[in-house]
């Protein structure tokens, strides 16, 4: 048997194991999707295991993203423009690490709303936003703004994709039509954490989670309220994960 799975930190939370063993049980597959939970001190170390143990491919998520990169053989460009590795494919003992989360971005975007024209604000300056950056450009967005609240880190990444960046609290200078938040702050926090406050949002805008534990985070719940349009940010995991699927198995992804 094939082993997969999700490499984090903290890994519970994760609905990747119940999307591709359905794949694989769907496509009669001889392969199972584990939780790995790897703290980052024990990084190395596990991706010694996964040579050893020839566990034919991953997921990466927080905190590993950027960490794991110089671990592996081969980093396409993709990861490397992104400055991010969010799946690793083990082909022969050599380890390859690509990113689709832009895809799992464009994805779920599309899903309810253009990409080409608009203006986004993303939330965030980690891997996550990263990706979303990535992703906008590529899908011609005509203007991208980072926000984080340690400004020092939106401008790196802004010098890096030639974009705009600024404080989280300067959210209401701007007027996006898309907002992505790409930030962990609510991460596993049912009650919620309030990254923009409820006033600064407007029934125009599209508003997409790339947290989905929970599914309903406090900007989401507060954009729902107004109007807003919401993207929950399982649509970004399935997208992602279809892509993910295709890569390791050569099989399309059974999406229903």
């Amino acid at each position: 048997m094939d082993i997969y799975g999700i490499l984090a930190h903290p890994a519970k939370h994760s609905l990747s194991p119940a999307m591709h063993n359905a794949g694989f049980k769907a496509l009669n597959i001889n392969a199972e999707y584990q939780r790995f939970d790897i703290s980052p001190e024990n990084l190395a170390r596990f991706i010694q295991r996964v040579r050893d143990e020839n566990i034919k491919g991953l997921n990466v998520s927080t905190p590993h993203k950027e960490k794991v990169i110089p671990l592996l053989d081969v980093v396409d460009n993709v990861a490397m423009t992104i400055g991010a590795v969010n799946t690793i494919i083990n082909k022969n003992g050599e380890l390859h690490g690509t990113n689709v989360d832009f895809i799992g971005v464009q994805g779920a975007l599309e899903e309810v709303t253009s990409i080409e024209g608009r203006s986004v604000v993303i939330l965030g300056a980690g891997g996550a936003a990263r990706a979303a950056v990535f992703a906008l450009q590529k899908s011609n967005a005509a203007e991208v703004v980072i926000l984080n609240r340690t400004i020092e880190h939106a401008k790196e990444l802004a010098k890096e994709f030639n974009c705009k960046a600024d404080a989280l609290s300067s959210f209401n200078k701007y007027n996006p039509q898309i907002v992505v938040q790409a930030t962990s702050a609510g991460m596993n926090k049912p009650k919620g954490v309030e990254i923009v406050p409820r006033e600064n949002l407007t029934s125009e805008m599209t508003v997409m989670e790339m947290i989905y534990s929970p599914l309903m985070t406090k900007i989401l719940k507060d954009a729902k309220e107004i109007g807003a349009k919401i993207i929950t940010g399982d649509r970004m995991l399935l997208n992602q994960g279809f892509a993910c699927f295709q890569i390791w198995t050569g099989e399309q992804a059974p999406r229903k």
